[in-house]
Order: C-alpha cells, then structure tokens, then sequence
C-alpha cells in the first residue's frame, strides 16, 4: 500500500506529472467521446455488444497511443514499436477490464449499455495512466519487472 501513497504524494508536489495528468485527461476527454460515440454507433447498428465494445476500444485506443505519444508524454527513447507492445499490454488489461464492467453492469445491476460503458472509461483512467505513464512511455514492462524484483530482494 505504501507505492499508491507515495505515488499519490508525487501527484500532489510534482508540477511535471500534474502537466501529464492534465493532458493525459484532456487526450482523454476527446479519445472517450470518440470510444463512446462509435459504442452507440456500432450498438445502432445491432452490433453484438461485447465485438461493440471491442471495435469502439480499438478505435479509441489508437488515437490515444498516438496523441499521448506525441503531444503528451513525448517520450522517443524507445522505439514506437517497442512502446505499442507496451501500450497493447496496458490497454489489453484495459480492455478485459472494460468489457467485464460492462457485462457486469448491465447484466448484474442492469444498467442501460451507455452508463455502463461511461464507468468502465472512469474506471480506466488512472489504470491507463499510470500503465502508461510508468510502462509505455517509461521504462517498458521489462525493468519494470526487474526493478520490482530488486527492490523486493532488498526488503528484509
């Protein structure tokens, strides 16, 4: 519990991450209202809900590689290749997560598709930031792994 505390303290202090976060949420802001506009679109469409779900991520997620890469975290040490392995991984679990919030929702609680669909992107957004911000365009999962390794080895 004490990594979500101290990160949470380096939000409050770090003007630097504050600038991410707010651009991260304004690429967003745009990349959801494109996720959840092509949603109800392909749902109008009588598109089967979780292929739905699916294609409106896909098409969400590919603008938001892209903004955040560029406009955004603006980090080039590794390669675009080696970031979109990275950013599939992330939004991957994103997507799983997306699509159990959704069924969950509207199978379990009976919500309308939309709502649910609206808390699943809430639910994903300081998932997807801080996959992003520490993976794909940090370090990759590699020496992510391997710093958690040394770090738990260090702990008597």
């Amino acid at each position: 519990m004490r990594p979500v505390w101290d990160l949470l303290g380096r939000l409050r202090d770090d003007r630097h991450t504050q600038r991410l976060l707010t651009r991260y949420l304004l690429i967003g802001g745009f990349v959801f209202c494109l996720d959840v506009g092509s949603f109800q679109a392909l749902l109008k469409a009588a598109l089967f809900r979780p292929l739905a779900t699916t294609v409106s991520f896909l098409i969400a997620i590919s603008a938001h590689f892209t903004l955040n890469r560029f406009f955004n975290f603006r980090r080039f040490e590794r390669s675009a290749l080696a970031q979109a392995r990275t950013y599939s991984v992330v939004a991957g679990v994103s997507l799983l997560l997306s699509i159990v919030i959704v069924e969950a929702g509207v199978r379990l609680l009976g919500l309308p598709p939309i709502v649910a669909k609206i808390i699943a992107v809430a639910v994903n957004v300081p998932v997807g930031f801080l996959g992003h911000r520490y993976l794909t365009f940090g370090a990759g999962i590699g020496v992510a792994v391997r710093r958690l390794r040394a770090r738990s080895q260090q702990v008597p």
